[in-house]
């Protein structure tokens, strides 16, 4: 028991700096109804749509013992450990293995509290080895400050990045123990955890390590080189310890769409005042935002008054000031500058999550208030009249950067800001008087500043929002019986007409097509948006298919809630709950042998339906399944079209109406029909048949069933075009009608040289093809180094079909095809963990024999 109590005296700050925030945001839970408490979940925004779909196929191979290398279960198939790398890889995410599936909107909304909790305890441990010796309750405020500042509380749904920020404050405290100690354990062990669970965001702290390390108090010229070194080396070191999953993850990661340089060209996107007034108390975060120039900053109004302090402390000598302030400055303005946001982010565009390495900046700030903390601490009284100070020029530019705001401000955030100056200016000056011990004043503005961060974490969390568990996966049950019943596998591909979010097909584990994530291949992405299917920088969904790709992409099964429109010629064939399914007319395989003419195939075209035709006769030697049919032009409203040429019509519009501009398309004669049109500018459309919703929403950029028609029927197609600062652009429309005698040749001619599937697993492929002429096996499977190809049990060089499909040269006659894979780099990245792994153990026993 007294060494028990020794304990916890000796760390109660600590232990408090994780319950602080721990007890904060359950309670959020308990009021907002999060499950268990109701049937919310914290996951919104891609923690919703892409997260929680991942977890779950993750969960899946953890309990089913399977291997991590490749998943069928989205995207046609995809690297399962370089979207492990980039999502699921810290060791605190395999809490889920002890939980059922149902239950993981549950679990990690709680885990991302746990997570967001350790934040506040490694910021605390980091200001505790500012100073050991004057530990109080104000490490507490200053890691609940981190911890809730209103970055991490409008981005803690990227669950996967808060590892990075938790190891942060390990790893400078980790470079001060190197440094001063020469001791470099702490800070190679937490930078090798950061690369281990997000090398994307780890990316960002390295940039700031080495400004960290370039802008150090070092004691004279040799020992910044002789550190330097040592720096460098424990940095690669924990690289190294970290290369089974950092190498395969880097190699997958720039195969992405996202991984093509696109430096910005402006030079600014704002006003100064705008991102100054993201500081103050009462700014509500941001979870995503196509303005790149947002920002979540908010980190106590405390903290800014001290940050003003340590400029002004004596006792801190001037070179310090003019480094931090240097850093501060460069990543303040990094935050307004296209160009140095582009480098921060991993030479990246933003995507809609703005300036997502401000926790940096967050962090500097909250060091420095620490820092001036510690003068009042140990100078007493003789700086207290600087604290009023700081606190009058606080208050001044907080009224200049209103009035410089160029965005709508609230006033009621001008009102709490200038509150909280007051209250804490109130309190200096008693301190000033006499009227406060220095304990006290400390005491008291801690406890108003654990004050400004939960109500800041209440509010933020209010405006966050939250998502209804039920209602985007109440119908989990019923599709896991619907897989039970029904063969599935990479030959026979099930998926979802419409899903609940993007990768719901993920979500239920079906063998699908849809991939929406930061990994996905951006060959394939560009390949099917070619063929039809809906695309956009790092997806590709299940939306556009036409009977074609259906059977070229092997797929079996559809699956239709009650409420959805049937917009595939697929054939009901039964009800489970709530869950429709239809059939492929047709039987699909997972690859099909093809003539070596489909090499030449011309697939860059803005016409899916000319691709598709092309396909089939390069590949095939079939007639074109589609033919085209003219459109007349378009009625419009508020919109004025000033050129037009084949389908595509320029336009510019004065307001956005749900008949900008309107298609009439009448039926001729009997026959099944697409529809396909191309333009950024439309917002949304309306289907009619005759005169009837056929179906609506976002459908820019897919082929359209619009139904197996009867001449005189009629077809109406409503554009809504956006109101915004371009008021113009471009739409181009294409209709097709499909050929049924020749799709059932063509289908015949599939099914010749169709894979026989006999064996498959979640990486290897095992079966025979019977091709009539030399040429070559194509594979509904992305193109990936990972693969090897086994013909008759000999290697064979593995091709790709528009530089998206995995393909083999094969002769004539019968053979035998095993597929396996081994994702790129993960055996020489297994090599270099080894080595890391051993010279980091040798350096611990080194350590510890010098010690003993």
């Amino acid at each position: 028991m007294p060494k028990r109590n020794n304990f916890y005296q000796q760390n109660k700050y600590l232990i408090w700096a994780f319950l602080a925030p721990f007890f904060i945001l359950e309670g959020i839970a308990v009021v907002m109804g999060v499950q268990p408490f109701g049937d919310n979940s914290f996951l919104i925004v891609d923690a919703l749509h892409q997260y929680l779909p991942f977890f779950a196929d993750y969960h899946d191979k953890l309990k089913s013992l399977d291997n991590l290398f490749y998943s069928f279960h989205g995207g046609l198939g995809y690297n399962f450990l370089g979207l492990w790398a980039y999502y699921l890889s810290s060791p605190l995410n395999l809490v889920i293995v002890l939980f059922p599936k149902e239950m993981l909107n549950m679990v990690l909304s709680h885990l991302y509290i746990i997570k967001i909790a350790l934040c506040g305890l490694t910021a605390a441990y980091y200001f505790r080895s500012r100073d050991k010796k004057r530990q109080d309750i104000s490490i507490v405020a200053f890691g609940l400050c981190y911890a809730l500042s209103s970055y991490i509380v409008g981005y803690s749904w990227n669950i996967m990045w808060l590892e990075v920020m938790m190891m942060l404050p390990l790893i400078l405290a980790g470079m001060d123990r190197l440094i001063k100690k020469r001791d470099g354990r702490l800070y190679c062990g937490a930078l090798f955890f950061s690369l281990l669970c997000n090398f994307y965001m780890s990316f960002m702290t390295c940039l700031f390590l080495v400004l960290w390390y370039l802008l150090y108090d070092h004691k004279k010229v040799k020992a910044f080189f002789v550190n330097g070194l040592k720096f460098a080396g424990y940095s690669l070191l924990s690289a190294m310890m970290a290369g089974a999953v950092l190498l395969p993850a880097y190699l997958g990661i720039m195969k992405t769409s996202s991984a093509k340089w696109d430096f910005p060209k402006d030079l600014w996107y704002g006003n100064f005042a705008d991102l100054y007034c993201r500081h103050f108390l009462g700014t509500a975060p941001i979870t995503n935002s196509v303005n790149d120039g947002e920002i979540n900053l908010y980190c106590g109004i405390l903290t800014l008054v001290f940050v003003l302090f340590y400029f002004m402390a004596s006792r801190i000598s001037w070179k310090t000031k003019i480094k931090r302030a240097l850093l501060m400055l460069f990543l303040f303005f990094s935050f307004n500058m296209p160009l140095l946001g582009y480098i921060w982010h991993g030479f990246h565009n933003q995507y809609g999550i703005p300036n997502r390495f401000a926790y940096l900046y967050i962090f500097l700030l909250l060091i420095m208030a620490y820092d001036g903390l510690l003068v009042i601490k140990r100078e007493g009284r003789q700086q207290a009249w600087k604290l009023c100070i700081s606190c009058g020029i606080l208050c001044m530019s907080v009224g200049i950067a209103s009035l410089l705001n160029t965005k709508a401000f609230d006033r009621k955030v001008l009102a709490f800001t200038t509150a909280a100056i007051f209250l804490y200016l109130v309190v200096f000056a008693l301190y000033d008087r006499k009227t406060l011990s220095r304990r006290g004043m400390v005491l008291i503005c801690s406890l108003l500043l654990v004050i400004e961060a939960a109500g800041m974490a209440v509010y933020g969390f209010s405006e966050n929002g939250q998502v209804r568990v039920s209602e985007y996966f109440g119908d989990t049950k019923n599709i896991q019986k619907v897989k039970n019943k029904y063969k599935t596998g990479p030959d026979q591909r099930m998926e979802l007409i419409k899903g609940r979010m993007l990768d719901e097909s993920i979500w239920h584990t079906l063998d699908g097509v849809t991939m929406f994530g930061s990994t996905a291949l951006g060959d394939v992405v560009d390949m099917m948006d070619d063929l039809g299917f809906y695309t956009g920088v790092n997806e590709y969904l299940y939306e556009g298919a036409t009977p074609f790709t259906n059977n070229l992409l092997g797929v079996r099964y559809n699956l239709l809630r009650t409420s959805d429109t049937n917009t595939t010629d697929f054939q009901y064939l039964d009800r489970i709950g709530d869950i429709n399914v239809y059939g492929n007319p047709y039987n699909t395989a997972v690859g099909y042998g093809m003539k070596k003419s489909a090499y030449k195939w011309k697939y860059d075209d803005v016409n899916p339906f000319l691709v598709q035709n092309r396909l089939s006769g390069d590949a095939f030697g079939g007639n074109d399944i589609f033919h085209m049919i003219k459109t007349e032009k378009p009625k419009t409203n508020a919109c004025k079209i000033t050129q037009s040429n084949d389908g595509e019509y320029v336009f510019e519009n004065t307001a956005s109406l749900a008949d900008n501009m309107t298609f009439e398309i009448p039926v001729t004669e009997d026959g099944k029909l697409y529809f396909h049109f191309d333009g950024s500018q439309v917002e949304d459309t309306v289907i009619y048949r005759n005169n009837e919703v056929y179906v609506s929403g976002r459908l820019n950029a897919q082929c359209i069933y619009l139904g197996d028609l009867k001449k005189g029927d009629h077809i109406t197609v409503s554009m809504r075009l956006k109101q915004d600062d371009l008021m113009s652009g471009v739409v181009r429309v294409t209709l097709a009608s499909l050929d049924e005698d020749a799709m059932k040749d063509l289908y015949g001619k599939m099914q010749e040289q169709a894979f026989q599937l006999e064996e498959a697993d979640s990486s290897t492929l095992k079966g025979t093809v019977s091709m009539n002429e030399d040429g070559l096996v194509f594979f509904s499977i992305p193109y990936d180094k990972g693969w090897k190809v086994l013909v008759d049990g000999k290697e064979t060089e593995v091709n790709s079909l528009g530089k998206a499909f995995l393909c083999v040269d094969v002769s004539e006659g019968k053979h035998e095809i095993k597929l396996e894979y081994c994702p790129e780099g993960f055996k020489e990245g297994i090599i270099l963990t080894a080595l890391g792994w051993l010279i980091f153990a040798s350096i611990c026993l080194r350590k510890r024999k010098k010690s003993v």
